[in-house]
């Protein structure tokens, strides 16, 4: 009887450390996705803010070129 009953204490220690390495990998997977993801977005912004800046003094140059043709 004591056989089973620590068959089944040891069995139930066993799923209840699975569930905490599978939440702890998940914790980590998804902190890594969140690491790349603020990355991307900080590289995506520095691309936009050149990208609307070299625009601007596009635009800028162009309309003082339209401005002394008149």
């Amino acid at each position: 009887m004591s056989g089973i009953l620590y068959w089944t204490t040891g069995h139930m220690f066993r799923k209840i450390d699975n569930k905490g390495q599978s939440s702890a990998e998940l914790i980590l997977i998804i902190g890594g996705l969140l690491v790349v993801v603020l990355f991307v977005g900080s590289y995506i912004s520095s691309i936009t803010g050149t990208t609307q800046s070299s625009f601007k003094t596009l635009l800028s140059q162009e309309r003082e070129k339209l401005i002394n043709k008149i």
